[in-house]
């Protein structure tokens, strides 16, 4: 009989238990191979992102296909251990240049809603193979550490995290 009553109460127990642990389990393989929530820290893409907005982090984006123009990624950055968030700019093959303030991508002059200066002369320059271009939306001069700088350059597809597709918080 007192083991009878013991099943009784630790059945369900386990059985909470098993399903707690399933979806911990769950949670990190969406985290990490499928979605995530990201906090972004710095204004290099102000004015669209601010410093701590939180987004969510596609991270299958790219499994099917490769960055398109105006995405909006997160990347390890080349020379320290944080991750970036830019703007695709270029592609591989294309020619990127700013003149008088003007982005051009392969000779056309681009429209930037999203930006809210200009930014200094730069280029032309052509995306390597595997490559991306990336700036950031913030192009006052100091405003973004981005493909224009050495220290960044271009970013190899391979190492980007995701594709930016929502702001769940803009503080």
């Amino acid at each position: 009989m007192f083991t009878r009553i013991r099943q009784h109460w630790l059945r369900p127990i386990m059985q909470g238990a098993f399903v707690v642990l399933v979806a911990f389990l769950l949670n990190l393989v969406i985290r990490d191979h499928v979605f995530a929530l990201t906090k972004i820290v710095g204004t290099s893409m102000m004015p669209t992102l601010h410093d701590n907005s939180r987004v969510y982090l596609n991270r299958l984006a790219y499994e099917f296909s490769g960055p398109q123009h105006g995405d909006v990624v997160i990347f390890p950055a080349p020379h320290d251990d944080h991750d970036y968030v830019k703007r695709v700019i270029g592609l591989p093959g294309d020619v990127v240049e700013i003149r008088d303030g003007r982005l051009y991508v392969n000779g056309s002059v681009q429209t930037e809603s999203y930006v809210d200066a200009a930014a200094a002369d730069f280029g032309p320059v052509t995306v390597s193979p595997n490559h991306v271009f990336v700036m950031g939306d913030n192009r006052h001069p100091l405003g973004s550490l981005d493909s224009r700088d050495k220290r960044v350059g271009m970013i190899e597809i391979s190492t980007i995290k995701g594709r930016v597709d929502y702001i769940l918080y803009q503080p």
